[in-house]
Formats: C-alpha cells, sequence, structure tokens
C-alpha cells in the first residue's frame, strides 16, 4: 500500500472512532468550566484574563494594587467591558426600567462574557467589544510595561506553583454547547414562548395606545434640544393649551426593538409622580413616533452643583424631592440605578424631577460627562461586586450626588472608568474632603446612604424621615442658583 493510502486509512479510522465516541457520550449540556484567574506573587500582577483585558488593568490598576485587591481589579474589568459591549450594541430610544429579575438575568450576562473571551483567545482581537480608546493606547506606565505569565501552565511556571495565589472562578461556560442552533429544545422552546412581537403587532398595538391627535398638526416645534441614533429631541408648543413640553420624534424605521419600546411606553403610563418627568402623551403619524414629557427649563442639577455652592438646607431640599421619586419607584418594584445629576432636573420655580430613565438624557447636561461609556462614579460596590445587588444601589447614589452638590463633581470623576470601578470595589465608601465643616444631621444622612454593607444602609424611606431633611430650604431659594448657572453656561431653554 502507498504512503498516501496509509494516511488516507489511518485517518478514516482515526475520524470514525471519534464519530462513535460522539454519539455515545452526545453533547454537553450545561458545562461549566474552570477559568484560572490567578495573581503572581512576586510581581503582584493578575494572570489568566484575555490579553486586552490585562492591557487594560497594567494600565491603570499598580501591581500594588492588584495584589492587594485582585478580587476588585477582575470584578472592575469585567463589568466595565460589559458596560462597553452593552452600550454599543444598544439602540433603544428609552433606557428600561431595572427590576430584580432582570439584574440576575445581567449577572448571567456579566459571567458569559469572561468565559466567552478566554474561549475566543485566538480572536482576542475581534472579541474585545468595541474596545474603548482606553485600551487602544499602548501601555506607558512603568508598571504596565512587565509581562504577565501565560495563562495556560507551562514547565517554568508550574515549578512555581507554590508561589501563586489561585484566584479561580467558576464561570458557566455556554461556548462549549455551540452555536444557538444546537442550544436544547428546552431553551429553544422557552425562547419562542418569549418570542417579540412582530413589527406588524407592534405597530397595531401602538395605534391602539395612541393619542389619535396629528403631532404635526398640534405642536409647533420651538427648538432642537438634541439628536441621536434613537431620535430627535425638541421642545414644542402644544396648541391645545398653549403649553411648553418636550417631544422625542422617533423614527420607528431605525429601531431594531419596536417592542421594547411598546413596553416601555406602557411602564411610562403607569408611574406618574410630583417628582418624575412624567410621560404626558405619544402620538403615532406613520412611521414617526412622537412622545411628549413634561419640560423642565431650569436645566439639570449638573449645572448647578459644578457652577455654584449649595447650602446645607438646599441640599437637604433636592435630597427630600430625589428620595420620594426614589421611593416611589421602589413601591413598584422598580429600580432607576442610574439616579445622578444629570438625571435630576429643575424647574425655573425651583421644582425636582427625576427624568424618565433616558428619555431626557440627551436633552440637558454636560456633553462630556452623558457620551461617556460606562460612567461608574455614582455606582454602588455591589453594582460592580454583583452582591446584594437590589433596591438600595439607588440609595448609594443619591448619597454620592450629595457628595456632588458639596464638592462640584462625584468622587474618582478624574480617573478613568476602570480606574473608578476598581476604587468602587476596593476602597467601598469614598472620602469626602469637607467632611468636617458638615453639620452632625448631615454627617449621619451620609454615614446611611453611604454603607458598604447592603444590610445597614437606609432604605429610601427611611432616609425620608431623617432629620437631615427638616433643614430643607424652599425650593424657591434654587432659583437664584439656576439663573446662575445658565448665565454662566450661555444655556437657554426659550
Amino acid at each position: 500500500m502507498s504512503g498516501r493510502g496509509v494516511l488516507r486509512k489511518l485517518f478514516y479510522k482515526k475520524q470514525h472512532n471519534k464519530d462513535e465516541r460522539a454519539t455515545e457520550i452526545g453533547m454537553p449540556t450545561n458545562v461549566k468550566q474552570h477559568i484560572h484567574v490567578s495573581k503572581n506573587s512576586e510581581t503582584g500582577m493578575l494572570e489568566g484574563l484575555p490579553s486586552s483585558w490585562l492591557r487594560l488593568i497594567n494600565t491603570q490598576i499598580t501591581p500594588a494594587e492588584q495584589n492587594e485587591n485582585p478580587d476588585a481589579a477582575i470584578q472592575a474589568v469585567k463589568f466595565h467591558m460589559y458596560t462597553i459591549k452593552k452600550e454599543k450594541a444598544q439602540d433603544e430610544p428609552f433606557k428600561p426600567f431595572v427590576t430584580e429579575e432582570a439584574i440576575t438575568e445581567e449577572d448571567l450576562e456579566i459571567e458569559k462574557l469572561l468565559d466567552k473571551k478566554n474561549a475566543h483567545q485566538s480572536q482576542d482581537s475581534d472579541l474585545s467589544i468595541g474596545q474603548s480608546s482606553e485600551e487602544d493606547v499602548a501601555p506607558n506606565d512603568n508598571f504596565s510595561q512587565r509581562q504577565t505569565m501565560p495563562a495556560t501552565p507551562t514547565k517554568h511556571s508550574m515549578k512555581k506553583k507554590d508561589a501563586m495565589m489561585d484566584l479561580t472562578a467558576v464561570v458557566q461556560d455556554l461556548t462549549l454547547i455551540g452555536d444557538e442552533s444546537e442550544e436544547s429544545p428546552i431553551l429553544r422552546k422557552k425562547e419562542m414562548m418569549n418570542a417579540a412581537l412582530t413589527d406588524e403587532e407592534v405597530y397595531e398595538e401602538l395605534k391602539r395606545i395612541c393619542n389619535k391627535d396629528d403631532p404635526y398638526v398640534r405642536f409647533e416645534r420651538i427648538k432642537q434640544l438634541g439628536a441621536g441614533a434613537s431620535g430627535v429631541v425638541f421642545i414644542a408648543i402644544d396648541s391645545k393649551d398653549n403649553s411648553r413640553v418636550a417631544i422625542k420624534d422617533i423614527d420607528l424605521t431605525k429601531q431594531s426593538k419596536k417592542d421594547l419600546i411598546l413596553n416601555e411606553i406602557n411602564v411610562l403610563k403607569g408611574f406618574h409622580h410630583k417628582n418624575l418627568v412624567n410621560f404626558l402623551d405619544a402620538f403615532l403619524s406613520y412611521d414617526h413616533l412622537w412622545v411628549a414629557m413634561e419640560l423642565l427649563d431650569g436645566g439639570s442639577l449638573t449645572d448647578v452643583v459644578t457652577e455654584v455652592v449649595m447650602k446645607e438646607g438646599q441640599i437637604a431640599a433636592v435630597c427630600r424631592e430625589t428620595l420620594q421619586a426614589i421611593a416611589f419607584l421602589h413601591s413598584k418594584g422598580t429600580i432607576h440605578r442610574d439616579i445622578k445629576s444629570d438625571n435630576v432636573l429643575l424647574g425655573m420655580d425651583g421644582t425636582v424631577k427625576v427624568t424618565d430613565f433616558g428619555f431626557c438624557a440627551n436633552i440637558v447636561g454636560d456633553e462630556k460627562r452623558q457620551t461617556m461609556v460606562g460612567t461608574p462614579y455614582w455606582m454602588a460596590p455591589e453594582v460592580v461586586t454583583r452582591k446584594q445587588y437590589g433596591k438600595k444601589v439607588d440609595v448609594w447614589s443619591l448619597g454620592i450626588m450629595a457628595i456632588e452638590m458639596i464638592e462640584g463633581e462625584p468622587p474618582y470623576m478624574k480617573e478613568t472608568p476602570l480606574r473608578a470601578l476598581y476604587l468602587i470595589a476596593a476602597v467601598g465608601r469614598p472620602k469626602i474632603p469637607r467632611w468636617e465643616s458638615l453639620s452632625p444631621d448631615f454627617q449621619d444622612f451620609l454615614d446611611k446612604c453611604l454603607h458598604v454593607d447592603v444590610d445597614l444602609r437606609a432604605t429610601a424611606d427611611e432616609l425620608l424621615a431623617h432629620p437631615f431633611l427638616e433643614c430643607a430650604m424652599e425650593l424657591k431659594t434654587l432659583t437664584p442658583l439656576i439663573k446662575a448657572a445658565q448665565r454662566i453656561l450661555h444655556k437657554s431653554y426659550d
């Protein structure tokens, strides 16, 4: 037999045995894979993560910090990369309400992200989730130029096994199951049960719930405030009562998830409160959906905190109004998850309202703050570490917003998002530079907002009864601050 024939025979035999074995064992399901993330005790640096993640960590988190808080560094980069992936994929015109069920789903997505990166290490550059500019920059710090040891043990690294601290993480390995088409019938059945509405069904439902007036006739456009992938936002005059409203004009032909838009409108219609920027009405004209919301002409709280100094009584008033909105949402089983000065809007009379979770995000505020990917500065430690994650994240964020009103910006604002995430996870409660100048009641209020232990942190309802809020000044005292900020920033909503 020729050499080629022998090779063909051997190859056929191997392939035959492989097929037989696969038939007997079957496709693996619900597989768990151990991903070894370790730190080198000699250098203090992490190993075993995807190379692009290690580059990012090593440029922003020192070896000493990695050595002292390795878990915080891992959690920070994992959450940071997930946030970038999520924001780049997001094209919805509304930011969905968050429930504790949604958080559980998010936890699984975050864990799968690390597993996917390791499973496709050979395609690392393609799977770096739209690397941010910070990832594209070559490391230039002294500590970042050191090379970490390879993730796969070599003879050399095995000799140093005793010098390594194993930080093994067990994650769900869904990549071993195969493509979506090879998932188990049970999973496919669940997906079919929860299938999204067709575009035709969405349009029919929108026609049913929307106001029948022609928006192009009813509203007079006054001033455009912003534009993005999800639509155009402008101020308009409602001819029915001559009131000024904010309108988002959404081109439905450009929306890939029309059913989510329908869900959000149904939710917004049921959430009315004096401290929320309330939904007014929706109008459908061919492929354009006009969503009318309350207009607050005082701009965002960000403009005030960055330009003028607030008195404790004014801070107490803003905290009280914001807490009333948070307590209302929590009573409905929802979490805002994005409490910060950018999302608190003011009326010229001092009215304080929390925005409707994304609708007004591109109307007001500093463009740099709004466009920054994955701004983590207001996040509670448990958001990053995924422990005891629930409604009290909003209370922590309120505490950080109170620091904004004291200092003019949140802690770590000058840090990169990844480093800020690391510091939140590693340090926990941030330092407040002007702590000694605060009243005892204000200090106690902040203590109760910023407990790292979620069980010890107050609820929104508990904080509404806190003595600090008794010093709240009248809301109209905010008007001079709003006017001063508008003059400085040359902003007007006329």
